[in-house]
């Protein structure tokens, strides 16, 4: 098991418990902007393959432990880092933090600790990170004695964290538990701290920050039993950022973001409710009774721009209807390339909604189906934690499980809730089973 335990920590970064005082939190910069807490991976990785969910995707039957860490033995090796040496350093404390020694300029370092043989270590680190270096980020290294023990942290700028106050003493505020992943985030742009943590089979976890809470529409989010589910994903939520400029560069890789800003700028709520499709052992499908729906000002023309923007055909069919096709190759059994048109459904009503299925047939279909509130895995993770009513989003995975492992028993998936909880503040809850 300690083999998986530095490719998870490559993959999902951070997993930790948190017992005060940290001696690695007397090395971060005072006026960090942001600091994560990690400590004892071993033991939080140990409770984590406890939640049904993250069990049956790391162990039994889907085995990702055992393939990310042949995968990461191979990469140590190429390296010519020794891999065990290695990962026996890993029963220590980390601290990850971030420094902004001018406005909107951040730089990262980390504390880690107490390691034997530091300056090793540091060495294995550096052959590591040397990807970085391409894109200008490299960290120097300063080893650090506290309490008769050795640590290292490793820093982008030496100059400004030694010329930084040393210490972080209020976590405590935000710990539930010992155990866990702790943050907290203090920059101009946002301010919140949070948590996760496994207890009794389920890894919840919450927070809160900040958010412009002047856009919410709370009238949009109705109650569970309002709402038919089509069986794998629903999510629905009366707050839609109006700011996205620090997703512009992403966003106009796909469109132009102005396009996009406009019909944001005019819009007041979102819902989306998915069913995903599978068949003989073959990747999760949408299937075609899905939809999203849009509660928003803007009118059917204004989607025109984004279809023209991507080459997408399209058809206007009235003043408040139209279509537009998505192509896409497929390989037969015969391995014959064939080009697969799917249709899509635009109409506008009291809401604009987009969906493969027309009108009438989506109707008539959510007609026929369960609410959500009937859902059995819904109905035990919301009496844990409620329902959002600025946000909820509810993932059922047992039926894509159960397409792979016919046999496999249980329950899984995942609630997360937004809740407003006063001016400009957000609460966050969520729990995985």
């Amino acid at each position: 098991m300690k083999k998986f335990l530095f490719s998870f920590l490559l993959l999902i970064f951070v997993f930790s418990i948190t017992i005060f005082p940290q001696d690695v939190l007397k090395l971060v910069p005072s006026d960090s902007k942001g600091v994560v807490l990690i400590n004892d991976l071993e033991g939080t990785y140990t409770d984590l393959k406890t939640v049904p969910t993250m069990k049956t995707l790391l162990l039994e039957p889907f085995n990702a432990e055992l393939m990310l860490s042949n995968l990461a033995q191979m990469y140590f090796n190429a390296l010519k880092i020794d891999y065990e040496s290695f990962l026996n350093n890993l029963s220590v404390d980390l601290s990850i933090f971030v420094q902004e020694p001018k406005e909107n300029n951040y730089i990262f370092g980390f504390s880690v600790g107490p390691l034997e043989n530091p300056q090793t270590f540091a060495t294995d680190l550096d052959k590591l990170l040397e990807p970085l270096k391409d894109y200008g980020i490299s960290f120097t290294p300063i080893y650090q004695s506290v309490g008769n023990q050795n640590y290292l942290v490793m820093v982008q700028n030496k100059d400004v964290y030694s010329s930084s106050e040393k210490g972080v003493t209020d976590f405590e505020e935000i710990l539930p538990t010992k155990k866990g992943l702790y943050y907290r985030i203090n920059t101009s742009d946002y301010q919140g701290d949070g948590y996760f943590y496994v207890k009794d089979g389920f890894l919840i976890g919450g927070g809160n920050g900040t958010a412009e809470t002047e856009f919410i529409d709370k009238n949009f989010v109705k109650g569970a039993q309002e709402y038919p589910f089509l069986g794998s994903i629903f999510f629905t939520s009366g707050l839609i950022p109006k700011d996205l400029t620090n997703f512009a560069d992403f966003i106009n890789i796909i469109v132009d973001y102005k396009i996009v800003e406009n019909l944001i700028s005019l819009s007041q709520g979102v819902e989306a409710n998915v069913d995903l499709t599978t068949s003989n052992n073959a990747m999760p499908t949408i299937s075609n009774a899905s939809y999203l729906k849009l509660k928003t000002d803007a009118k059917i023309d204004e989607i025109i721009p984004i279809l023209n923007e991507n080459n997408i055909k399209y058809k206007k069919t009235s003043e408040n209807m139209m279509e537009f096709y998505i192509e896409s190759e497929i390989t037969s059994q015969n391995n014959q390339t064939e080009i697969l048109t799917n249709t899509f459904y635009v109409w506008k009503d009291e809401y604009l909604m987009v969906s493969q299925i027309k009108s009438d047939e989506l109707q008539k279909l959510l007609n026929d189906k369960p609410k959500l509130s009937e859902n059995e895995l819904f109905q035990k993770l919301s009496e844990r934690i409620g329902t959002g009513d600025v946000t909820y989003a509810f993932v059922d995975l047992t039926p894509i499980f159960q397409n792979y492992v016919p046999n496999l028993k249980g329950q899984y998936g995942l609630l997360l809730n937004v809740s407003s909880i006063e001016e400009n503040k957000l609460k966050i809850d969520f729990i995985v089973q």
